[in-house]
C-alpha cells in the first residue's frame, strides 16, 4: 500500500485549486533533526526530476533561473524556485532542492489515524 501522506492532492490556500496530486515525490531531508534549515512545517521541497508539470512550464519560461510560483486559477503566490544560488542546509550536510511550496499559503492533506476513521 502507498503512503497516504499526500491523498486528495495539496490544493491554493486562497481558492483551493490542486497544485499537487500527492506528496510522495517531495524531498525527504537527510539531515539531523536538529537542522534548522529544513523543516516540513515552513516548505514543501520539489524534486527536480517529477515537478508538476505546471510549476515545470514556469520553470522553462524563466529559462531555469529564478522566479515565483503562483496558483493556475487565482494567482496567488504559493512558493519560488532558484537555480542560480542553490541553498545549503544549516547543518551543511545537504543542498536544498531550488523549488519549494510555501505551507501557509497551501493546504496540505492528511491521513486520519486508522481508529479515527
Amino acid at each position: 500500500m502507498s503512503n497516504n501522506r499526500g491523498a486528495g492532492g495539496v490544493k491554493c490556500h486562497k481558492c483551493r485549486y490542486i497544485v499537487l496530486e500527492d506528496m510522495n515525490d517531495t524531498y525527504k531531508s537527510i539531515c539531523s533533526k536538529s537542522c534548522a534549515s529544513f523543516s516540513n512545517k515552513n516548505f514543501i521541497y520539489l524534486l527536480e526530476d517529477k515537478l508538476p508539470t505546471w510549476v515545470k512550464q514556469k520553470v522553462e519560461e524563466e529559462q531555469w533561473t529564478k522566479g515565483k510560483l503562483h496558483c493556475g486559477k487565482c494567482g496567488s503566490k504559493l512558493g519560488s524556485f532558484d537555480f542560480i544560488s542553490g541553498r545549503k542546509c544549516d547543518c551543511g550536510n545537504s543542498v536544498l532542492p531550488p523549488v519549494h511550496l510555501v505551507t501557509s499559503q497551501v493546504d496540505i492533506p492528511f491521513s486520519l489515524p486508522k481508529m479515527l476513521r
